[in-house]
């Protein structure tokens, strides 16, 4: 009888010592590289257009790589990390974690309740096939994490992914929901990249450089003249506008707006942390 009770404790004990998750740490934003995958351009990149993202939509996707998982499993360590941070709105749930296992080899999409209806298991597993593994096994992570996060914001804003066909082959439409992606993001980047130059003429020039380009893509010279007279001066008061705010911004010591590339709350060091999301357990996991 004694023997069979401590056979009863050490079964039930187990699970806890086999899935024994450790705290990576503190979120310091929406990219958490404790593993040291990314070079910082690229996680200052990858940053912005997460920390835009979220202030945009609302929904919090987050990136996190580790050097190993421990003795956990990935699905243990997401879901437990998704937990202590918070990701996602308190009540909405609208959160989505991409944890890295680099010693396993391993990538996991958890995902909150709210978001589960849009980002399903399926279309999680197809970006982790499609998107990170081809990247990752070749050493790639800024590619592979910027290709899958701009897939999953495309899925969380409306889209849709193909759970079969890899990314490059998904490529051959331009939907609608694309062309909107695209004017979402291509002016938070000129924004970032403008607002840092001390001179505002350089929107000009982007300006005229897209009016040339509409008269090739349209093949009509007149609109491509009608779009450069337009699109000069549009560019030039974009540059002002932008260059101001970030001139403004740095001579009062102050972080400039998200939009002109200055992240999102008190950036490394001082970040607030998220919403107080939970994890709905869904997801998908894959190796690379």
């Amino acid at each position: 009888m004694y023997f069979r009770s401590k056979f009863l404790y050490l079964f039930l004990f187990l699970p806890l010592v086999v899935f024994a998750y450790a705290s990576p740490g503190k979120p310091s934003g929406f990219v958490n590289d404790f593993a040291g995958l990314l070079a910082e351009d690229a996680r200052v990149g990858l940053e912005e257009k997460l920390s835009g993202f979220a202030q945009t939509s609302g929904n919090e996707i987050v990136v996190a790589t580790v050097a190993t998982l421990g003795d956990d499993t990935i699905e243990n360590f997401a879901e437990e990390l998704f937990k202590e941070w918070g990701i996602g709105k308190k009540g909405e749930d609208n959160g989505a974690l991409i944890l890295v296992a680099r010693d396993e080899r391993e990538v996991r999409i958890e995902v909150g309740y709210g978001l589960e209806p849009l980002l399903t298991d399926l279309a999680s597993g197809a970006i982790i096939r499609n998107d990170f593994a081809p990247h990752f096994a070749q050493g790639d992570f800024a590619s592979g994490l910027n290709a899958g996060v701009d897939t999953v914001i495309k899925i969380v804003s409306g889209g849709s992914a193909d759970a079969s066909a890899p990314s490059a082959a998904r490529g051959n439409g331009f939907d609608f929901s694309n062309i909107l992606f695209i004017l979402f993001f291509a002016p938070l980047w000129l924004a970032s990249v403008l607002g840092r130059s001390k001179s505002w003429w350089a929107g000009g020039v982007v300006g005229g450089i897209a009016g040339v380009a509409l008269s090739f893509i349209f093949g009509f010279l007149y609109i491509g003249f009608a779009a450069i007279v337009v699109l000069i001066p549009v560019g030039l008061l974009f540059d002002f506008i932008v260059s101001r705010a970030y001139a403004k911004s740095v001579g009062r010591g102050m972080r400039p707006p998200w939009w002109i590339g200055g992240g999102r709350g008190g950036g490394f060091g001082g970040f607030g942390g998220f919403g107080g999301g939970s994890s709905g357990g869904g997801g998908a996991s894959g190796g690379y």
